[in-house]
Order: C-alpha cells, then structure tokens, then sequence
C-alpha cells in the first residue's frame, strides 16, 4: 500500500515547536548549581560523603589524589559533553554547559568555606546534604538545564542501547558506591548511599512538586446533577465521556474531573449524596497545567 506526503501547504501550516532560551531558565540553572556547589563543599566532603553521578566519582578522587573536585569535575564531563553534544538538543546543550560550568566554578568558590554547623552526626550530614543536593540538582532540572554529567551520559546509553534513565542512574550509582565502597569503609558508603537516595526522593519532588493532585472518573445514572455541584461548589470543570458497559451494553456518560487534594473528601460526598449507588475511581496526577491549576512556563 503506498501512502502518499502531506502536501506542502498543509504540512507548512502545522505549528512547530521551537525552544526559547529564557533568563529565568538560566537563573534557575545557576541557583541550583550553587546550591549543590554549596551542599558538597561544606556538608558532604568534610564528612566524607557522596553524592552521585559524575560528582560523586569527583568526590571520590579528591579523597584518594588530594587534587580539588572542581578540577576532576571539569577534566571529567569536557569528554562527555564532545561524545554526548550531538544526542541532545542545542537549547539543552547551552543550559547544561551553563550549568557544568557554573557548578566547577561554585565549587571552586566553596572549596575553603567552613560553615560551622554543629553536624556531628554522620546521619544528619547525610540526610542534610542528599537534601540540599537535591534540591539544587531539582531545581537545574526544572529550569529545563543539567550539570552535565550523567544526564549527558544517559541520554548516549538510552539512545544506543534504549536503557530507561532511572536503570542508568541507579546502576552507575550502585557502581560509585562499590568504588567508595573499596576506597573508604562500609559505614561511610551506607551513609552515602543514604545522602543519595535522600537526594532522589528530593530531586523528585522539586520537579513535580509537592501538590499533587486528584483525577476522579465518576459513573452514574444522576451525572448531570453531580456534574452542576462540582462546577458549583468545588469551582472545577468537568468533562463528559462516554462510555458503554460491557456487561449490560449501556451507553451512560462518565464525568472526568481533576481536583486538589483537600477538595476529595468534598467531591466524595457530593457524589454520593447524590447517587448512593455511583461507582467512582480516583487516581493521583502528577501535574496538572492549566486553567484553574498551575500555569505553563518557565518555573523561575
């Protein structure tokens, strides 16, 4: 069967999306690689902590060469930023050498900063770093950028070998802590293994945020009155979809509707004051971008 080209106009009207280099974007990319900057120069490295990633490999050459971790963090991603700059797009590209190059020279601004923060406890240095790393490591990705590093070197590994970023991290960072593992002790390496996943857990709230909210598909036979007490007193729209039950061959509308999460227990009981017979499911949202709900942009 021969399938035929759009035709020039038609294809020449499509829309096209075209990446915009905003300042917010860049500031954010600086924020967050001060802050990593911050958390391993003064709370990870006098405790002898990692991080993961290219970093923490940095981390780990400092301790056994005594040269600073700016210097192997640089020497470290020039090479992955020449294998992996044509994998990745040019807007990505600029804000990751931005933030590659921002981290190095944080780092080397906070290589002799000693903060007296009373951290005694390895637990507590670990927990505070993987936070404050996270954070600035959440922060980079939201604004659309990286540090380099390991993003650059999962996106080469996905695009060879078709490997999820999640499995590349968490294999490279299991690697980096069987290196410290053989170069430190095993309490220090728990301890790090603890600061990095602390970390993750952070990374991923900051990118999708900490309001998660609720998707609720409502069945009944009374959708209308239900769907005019969700517009009246949740202040939310809803949509109408159909749907047909393959038991009784019914065709019945379903009301979607997306809501906070403080809102639930009000939707709940709307639905079955009206129709104690209505069957409801409810399923978490990451991210809801719209009217009513957070607005899509720039995040800084």
């Amino acid at each position: 069967m021969h399938i035929s080209r759009p035709m020039g106009r038609v294809a020449s009207s499509l829309r096209r999306f075209r990446e915009k280099i905003s300042y917010q974007d860049i500031l954010g990319i600086l924020l967050g690689s001060f802050i990593l900057a911050l958390s391993i120069q003064v709370i990870m490295v006098p405790a002898h902590i990692l991080t993961g990633g290219v970093t923490g490999i940095a981390i780990i050459l400092k301790f056994l060469v005594g040269v600073d971790i700016w210097v192997w963090y640089i020497g470290l991603n020039i090479p992955i930023f020449i294998m992996g700059y044509k994998f990745i797009s040019k807007r990505f590209a600029l804000y990751s050498l931005i933030g590659m190059l921002a981290l190095t020279g944080f780092l080397r601004i906070t290589q002799n900063w000693q903060l007296e923060l009373g951290l005694n406890n390895l637990l507590l240095a670990a927990i505070l770093g993987g936070v404050l790393s996270g954070l600035g490591i959440g922060i980079t990705l939201r604004s659309k950028g990286s540090t380099g590093g390991m993003d650059i070197i999962a996106v080469i590994i996905s695009s060879f070998w078709g490997y999820n970023f999640g499995n590349i991290f968490s294999v490279v960072n299991v690697f980096i802590l069987g290196v410290f593992l053989f170069t430190s002790n095993i309490e220090l390496t728990l301890f790090s293994a603890i600061s990095i996943y602390v970390s993750g857990k952070v990374v991923d709230n900051v990118q999708l945020g900490s309001n998660l909210s609720k998707t609720a598909m409502i069945v009944s036979e009374q959708c209308e009155d239900i769907a005019a007490e969700i517009i009246n007193n949740l202040n939310r729209g809803c949509t109408y979809l159909v749907g047909r039950g393959a038991y009784t061959g019914e065709t019945r509308d379903i009301i979607m509707v997306t809501i906070a999460r403080t809102q639930l227990p009000r939707l709940k009981e709307i639905v079955f004051q009206i129709d104690p017979n209505a069957f409801i499911t409810i399923n978490e949202t990451i991210e809801v971008l719209g009217q009513g709900f957070k607005k899509s942009g720039p995040e800084f």
